[in-house]
């Protein structure tokens, strides 16, 4: 996928319905295809049923910390990737120094979310985003699994929000069908709705992909429905409301002298309402003296 083909985090999310595991596989694969370096957060399965699909190529190649064994730091020689450790500088120092981009495989993100605060993990996912823009340091890729029926929408939501790419498994079977959100440096969001195949050795076909724009959030709603007076006019008050005279527009005879008269001079208009009765024999005819 094209979304893969920089760095940036990749979310993808699953149920346990639609397994999105052997997405993931492929991911991998794909990674260590473009001769990246390869490192599995493993807390969900153990090492070896982790890698029981993949060749001895693929495992030769992938360095996996074990955080399944003994999460909880249970025996103290163990040496497990424990639910403290996981922090950008612990995550980051046990990665160490590469030449080459690094791919860091999350398993499972539902797992850390489920056993730490959304805030620690949150924070931990923005650090280590961030940290691929620090001078001197290599590329990195975050791809981690999220179990969407495992949490609130609100949890999903915030969680999302820090990746670059959001893959959604809606429907798997002989062809996998997703919903790609994709976030790009312009801050524009893409959405694509892509079938694609996975074969035996976790590569990926791509069979149709159709780009889709942004749902909206809300529907836009008539303001004039529902109403107890209509507030539409027919054609025939239209033409009415048109032809009505403006109250205090200047008559054409007082343009007319506005324009004719000199700077020096002033003079005082009045201009008669339909309701007036003016007399100019006795102008105060109408006064009650």
């Amino acid at each position: 996928m094209e979304v893969l083909s920089n760095p940036g985090t990749v979310i993808i999310c699953d149920t346990a319905l639609y397994s999105g595991r052997p997405l993931l596989n492929s991911f991998l694969v794909a990674n260590l295809q473009r001769s990246e370096c390869v490192h599995v957060v493993g807390f969900e399965v153990s090492q070896e049923e982790f890698f029981v699909s993949f060749t001895e190529e693929v495992k030769s190649r992938v360095t996996f910390h074990d955080g399944f064994s003994d999460p909880l730091h249970w025996n103290s020689e163990s040496g497990c990737f424990r639910r403290d450790d996981f922090t950008a500088d612990n995550i980051l120092d046990r990665i160490g120094h590469s030449k080459v981009p690094v791919t860091i495989v999350l398993d499972s993100l539902s797992w850390i979310l489920s056993r730490c605060s959304m805030t620690s993990v949150c924070h931990t996912l923005l650090n280590l985003s961030k940290s691929r823009i620090t001078p001197g340091s290599c590329d990195i890729r975050l791809l981690a699994l999220l179990h969407v029926d495992l949490h609130s929408p609100g949890v999903v939501s915030s969680v999302c929000s820090l990746a670059d790419t959001v893959i959604h498994v809606n429907e798997r079977g002989e062809r996998f069908r997703t919903t790609v959100k994709h976030r790009k440096k312009t801050g524009k969001i893409v959405i694509t709705g892509l079938e694609f195949s996975i074969n035996d050795s976790f590569g990926l076909e791509i069979l149709t992909g159709r780009e889709t724009e942004p749902q909206r959030t809300s529907e836009e709603v008539d303001p004039t429905m529902n109403l107890t007076f209509n507030l539409h006019l027919s054609d025939a008050e239209r033409q009415l409301k048109e032809s009505a005279a403006l109250p205090y527009v200047f008559s054409a005879k007082k343009k007319i002298s506005l324009l004719d008269a000199s700077s020096s001079s002033a003079k005082i208009f009045y201009d008669l309402e339909p309701g007036d009765n003016m007399d100019e024999e006795d102008p105060d005819d109408d006064l009650d003296v």
